[in-house]
């Protein structure tokens, strides 16, 4: 669980703030760096084995419908989707390093917003208006920030292991 435990950290961290700040508008408003799509991204492509991070990446879509509280179930269900997604292409993804990680979350981003109006048309609920603008303005900041993201999760992840292999029995 070593792998998951920074992720659900970085979302229990970040989501909060965000939650706080998107009622006062302003660039959350337009935009926002989406942490918890990050940490699921990470969970997927990264070290996390598949049960490990498919555990991980519903406790983080789970704090997103939290504190979000828009529409119940949405965000662990794209969560769970993406993390799916993601996984099965991994292998010809190939993300090694920080670049490749932040152009995958940005289009995590698109697939994501794709993904929402899509489920929120087939179970009949609104979706609230789409802002070509806001979508860029998020996926550009999303990207950004999943550079970062992937260097601390990896070392969170890394500081987190065992040295000694004869500490697990």
């Amino acid at each position: 669980m070593g792998s998951a435990l920074p992720a659900v950290g970085l979302c229990l961290v970040f989501l909060p703030v965000e939650a706080a700040l998107l009622p006062f508008g302003g660039w959350l408003a337009d935009g926002r760096i989406d942490a918890a799509l990050c940490a699921v991204l990470w969970l997927a492509v990264g070290p996390a084995g598949v049960v490990e991070g498919a555990i991980g990446a519903f406790a983080c879509g789970a704090l997103a419908d939290v504190f979000y509280a828009v529409h119940p179930g949405l965000f662990t269900l794209l969560a769970m989707a993406l993390y799916a997604l993601a996984r099965v292409g991994a292998g010809a993804l190939e993300v090694r390093g920080s670049a490749g990680f932040a152009v995958l979350c940005g289009l995590g981003t698109l697939a994501e917003a794709a993904l929402a109006r899509g489920l929120l048309a087939v179970v009949g609920r609104a979706a609230p208006v789409l802002s070509w603008g806001a979508l860029a303005w998020t996926t550009v900041l999303t990207a950004a920030a999943g550079a970062a993201f992937f260097q601390l999760l990896g070392g969170m992840a890394h500081a987190l292991e065992r040295e000694d292999p004869s500490l697990l029995r």
